[in-house]
């Protein structure tokens, strides 16, 4: 097989592995190998198919269970087959028995495209078996060597958008976000000197930075699949442009993608709502400090920029309520107040679960909040009298109705209010009406079933 057309079959195949990767990873399954057939026949039914795509599928390794005896060794492995076309369209399946099925839409295809040919066929009578030697034009890439092409097709890239050839490797984040630009901003670039949190920059989260000299931390969306689909890669590079993998990143293999994140997205602390990451690594060495994690996440930002959070879980919370994060500042990301490093900052803040509990509660009533509504300082949560306030029924009040109510000073009860600690704001107005009841009596009212 000549060079060219060895690239294109090679990269057909990594293409088609990346196509089919998600259906075999729900059924547990992996790829053991690919052929490429120049020719290919299906025995008994008449039906050949030039340039085939045979792959070979077997249980993934997190599916198969050690096996009591060299007899039952054998009997254990499930080996399956499908064959594609040279478009990566599905031709048929081969189930562990050796049974062919044919895919549908192929055969409905085949039928109009020459009738005369598909009546001559006797599909049932198919049998499935590979040619004991490769043709000429024939190829078949095993698990491990498609792994290497794949390496370094990637690494390639990564060398064009990091605009420098000194590239080995590099840790990668598998990520799924549905994109909302057709074109994304391929690199982000962080300096790892700038404060993450009030005490510490991100040199002084992984010390591993500092040990290799890196001045820049890359983060690079190197790579997706049908608008969504994709891998984030953290590089280090030292101030010679000399590239580093940054080690202490660790991927946190399908439990991260997508997840949601009560997310402090604005500089200032102004907006904190939830949001769904792209994924999440984890700071080895910065884990299950006070049963809680701290991790980087990244997701697909306004305008198609990479956007970079420090986030902190609490572990013993549900998964959709555990994660808090902040931004880190980025050639495209303003640093945070001081409020907000704060609140990120664990020699500060020891614990989140507080702020995780008054955020949720903030969030499903009003659909985002603001930072002073759910940090530990009662004092900052301000309020006007004329501010909506939504309460638990679903009904509106402000804080000037509810003084009339009392027959109260109106910037009493906003005082009131403000300095009062409480979870809600039901709980806080009730607090306040019995509190004025006590001092003054209790005025006839006749609204909230007075």
């Amino acid at each position: 097989m000549k060079d060219k057309k060895r690239n294109e079959v090679t990269n057909n195949m990594l293409n088609l592995r990346a196509e089919i990767s998600e259906k075999l990873e729900a059924r547990n399954q992996e790829v053991d190998n690919i052929g490429y057939y120049r020719d290919f026949e299906f025995k008994g039914s008449g039906l050949a198919i030039n340039d085939a795509y045979i792959v070979k599928l077997k249980d993934s390794e997190k599916k198969q269970e050690k096996p009591k005896s060299r007899e039952d060794e054998d009997q254990q492995e499930k080996i399956a087959y499908e064959i594609y076309d040279k478009d990566n369209k599905l031709i048929a399946t081969v189930n562990e028995m050796g049974e062919v099925t044919f895919d549908h839409e192929f055969l409905e295809d085949l039928e109009k495209v020459n009738k005369e040919y598909f009546d001559t066929l006797t599909l049932d009578e198919a049998e499935f078996e590979l040619p004991e030697e490769l043709g000429k034009e024939d190829l078949v890439l095993t698990k491990e060597e498609l792994d290497e092409k794949q390496s370094n097709k990637e690494l390639d890239k990564m060398s064009k958008i990091l605009e420098t050839e000194d590239i080995q490797a590099y840790s990668t984040m598998k990520a799924n976000q549905k994109l909302q630009f057709d074109k994304i901003a391929e690199k982000q670039e962080i300096d790892p000197n700038a404060k993450v949190t009030q005490t510490e920059t991100l040199a002084d989260m992984i010390p591993e930075i500092k040990e290799k000299g890196i001045v820049k931390v890359n983060v690079v969306f190197s790579d997706h699949s049908k608008g969504k689909n994709g891998r984030f890669s953290f590089v280090g590079l030292d101030k010679d442009g000399n590239v580093h993998t940054i080690d202490s990143l660790q991927n946190i293999e399908g439990t991260t993608t997508g997840q949601t994140v009560t997310s402090i997205n604005s500089r200032d602390g102004s907006v904190v709502q939830e949001e769904q990451v792209a994924g999440m690594v984890r700071i080895n060495g910065r884990s299950k400090v006070n049963g809680q994690e701290e991790m980087l996440s990244v997701r697909v930002g306004q305008y198609g920029t990479l956007e970079v959070d420090y986030v902190r879980a609490d572990l013993s919370k549900d998964k959709d309520e555990r994660y808090l994060s902040a931004p880190i500042e980025t050639k495209n990301q303003r640093p945070t107040t001081r409020e907000v490093r704060e609140v990120m900052d664990k020699t500060k803040n020891t614990e989140i679960e507080d702020e995780l509990d008054r955020s949720e509660e903030e969030i499903e009533r009003d659909g985002e909040t603001e930072l002073r509504n759910m940090d530990d300082t009662a004092g900052n949560d301000q309020l006007t009298a004329d501010d909506i306030i939504v309460l638990e029924d679903g009904s509106e009040t402000t804080l000037r109705k509810e003084a009339e109510k009392d027959h109260s000073n109106v910037d009493d009860f906003v005082r009131r209010y403000n300095e009062r600690g409480g979870k809600t704001p039901d709980e806080k107005i009730e607090a306040i009406h019995d509190e004025i009841a006590e001092e003054y009596g209790a005025p006839q009212r006749t609204e909230r079933g007075y």
